[in-house]
């Protein structure tokens, strides 16, 4: 868990849609989720308002980037309790133009929870996988 005060991505990784398995490549052009397993201290947690990903799908292989995507949920605070989820984060077909069979892509966030005045943020970066 994280600090008291603190919000963090633990893991991120992509997945087919609608599963939890992670992926080893993606169809080109085909759409993919990622997962996000998030965490909020239980101080930061009783005066959440909501939290916001930012996820970006980045092409190693070429130095450039062939999504992002930007989401926001509103967060229901909760008195002496952390709150941990799976955010699913849909990555929709369209995003080929910039890859090709081979290519090795990542996908990279910030992560950021607004609880009143108070703001915390969060990076991660998953594993890599291939276009095929």
């Amino acid at each position: 868990m994280p600090n008291d005060f603190d919000a963090n991505v633990k893991l991120m990784y992509a997945t087919d849609v609608n599963t939890f398995s992670s992926i080893d490549d993606v169809k080109l052009n085909d759409p993919f989720d990622v997962i996000l397993d998030v965490e909020i201290g239980r101080d930061l947690n009783q005066g959440v308002n909501r939290h916001d990903a930012r996820v970006a799908i980045r092409n190693l292989t070429q130095s450039t980037i062939v999504a992002t995507v930007n989401e926001t949920q509103p967060l229901v605070p909760s008195n002496n309790s952390d709150f941990q989820d799976r955010w699913r984060i849909n990555i929709a077909a369209g995003w080929g133009p910039r890859a090709q069979a081979g290519d090795v892509l990542q996908a990279i966030a910030s992560y950021k929870v607004t609880a009143g005045a108070n703001v915390d943020f969060s990076t991660a970066e998953s594993r890599t996988f291939v276009v095929s």
